[in-house]
């Protein structure tokens, strides 16, 4: 009877010590505490454009920081905080100047989760704008270098006259002012002389300045006025021609693809460093190449190149066209049959062996790359499949007109 008692006793036993621990589950105490890294170093306050650090000091099974900025603000509705996910900091910055409530708020959860204890901290963040930074300098699109001595630094050759500029810059903080000899700056509007060097003053929201000192250095104009490549467009501009450049006799020689109209070409033209570059009396820009056409025939059979010291010399343009086709064959035949072009005559005879199903043969050649046409059919180089018991008239078209027609004859050995 004993033993039955205590088998008894055992499992009510076990279910008491597990109702307890059921309904006494632990709770991490909630505690806000932290500290933040620009105090720890004596400051009172941060600066804006840099990052500090928030170390909690205190516990929780959650610990979420709110930074105070827009959408970030405890309280708020709809505000957004980051979790610490056992982090042992979080990094903040502010991007301008202001006091930012900065809070951490500890929860943690009771009573398998019924329960929430919730507390937080809050602390005020000055934050000052003392950025005065010069980031990019620029003159008549060309960058200055900026040194480690706060000089930006410019190179022009001796021939230049003019230094009557507007400058573009950019500052790390749009809080700050520039000035130059007390009169504010505008970037892109305010004109100076740079004949003699030119000091910037950088003012800070803060108050905070910095000076840099703008200079010009002369070195001697180049005279090198050379084509260094001249390549055509692509599509309805051009096939991609690469130009022959003949620096002797200042011509520049193009063979031209069957397919490629003269008439309406893009040009990508290149020279020598600070050279420009005159067509039709008009500086030529690479950055309108693509929406510039050219007319090969007039407009564009001579090319001006300037030096930088005003020196000039003048290219040539001479063109030659290819062929419509230089060879022709059928794919998939073996040994692969060579086509005999006339071009007097505009045939092209093609002898292939005895039993090839000349019904569906699919032509390849070499030549234009422009648009081919059977009948109203584009024709696809080695792609497209045609019936070739009857003769077929291949018309090869230049640009987007009619070229010459070539009757594709097959005959059988």
């Amino acid at each position: 009877m004993i033993v039955k008692y205590i088998f008894k006793v055992i499992p009510l036993l076990f279910l008491a010590i597990i109702l307890t621990n059921c309904t006494t589950d632990e709770v991490i105490e909630v505690n806000p505490d932290f500290v933040i890294t620009y105090k720890k170093s004596g400051s009172e306050k941060a600066l804006a454009g840099e990052v500090f650090y928030v170390i909690p000091k205190g516990s929780g099974e959650f610990l979420t920081l709110y930074d105070g900025s827009a959408g970030k603000v405890w309280g708020e509705e709809g505000a957004k905080g980051v979790d610490f996910n056992k982090s042992d900091s979080l990094p903040v910055s502010y991007s301008a100047k202001g006091i930012y409530k900065l809070t951490v708020v500890s929860t943690s959860t009771s009573n398998l989760g019924k329960s929430i204890e919730r507390e937080f901290k809050t602390i005020d963040v000055e934050v000052v704008d003392e950025r005065n930074t010069i980031t990019n300098f620029f003159i008549n699109s060309v960058a200055g270098e900026i040194t480690a001595n706060n000089e930006i630094l410019f190179s022009v050759p001796d021939i230049t006259t003019n230094f009557k500029f507007k400058a573009i810059f950019n500052v790390s903080s749009t809080a700050a002012k520039v000035y130059v000899n007390g009169v504010e700056q505008v970037s892109g509007t305010t004109e100076n002389d740079f004949s003699n060097p030119v000091v910037y003053t950088v003012k800070s929201d803060f108050g905070t300045e910095k000076n840099y000192t703008v200079k010009f250095n002369r070195f001697a104009a180049s005279d090198e006025k050379k084509i260094t490549k001249l390549t055509l467009g692509t599509g309805t501009r051009g096939n991609g021609e690469v130009a022959i450049i003949d620096e002797t006799n200042k011509t520049i020689n193009l063979n031209l693809n069957y397919g490629t109209n003269p008439t309406t070409v893009n040009l990508f033209v290149e020279s020598s460093f600070g050279s420009k570059i005159i067509i039709n009396s008009n500086t030529y820009l690479i950055a309108n190449a693509t929406r510039t056409t050219y007319n090969l025939n007039t407009t564009a059979a001579t090319i001006k190149v300037i030096a930088q010291n005003n020196t000039e010399t003048t290219y040539t343009v001479v063109y030659t066209n290819q062929l419509p086709v230089s060879s022709f064959t059928f794919t998939g035949l073996i040994p692969a049959p060579v086509g005999i072009i006339d071009h007097v005559a505009k045939t092209i005879t093609v002898g292939v062996l005895n039993g090839t199903d000349v019904t569906k043969l699919t032509a390849k050649w070499v030549g234009s790359t422009g648009v081919v046409r059977i009948g109203s059919v584009q024709q696809t180089n080695g792609v497209t499949v045609n019936n070739f018991s009857t003769n077929q008239q291949y018309t090869f078209l230049k640009g987007t007109t009619v070229g010459d027609i070539y009757t594709v004859i097959v005959t059988i050995k």
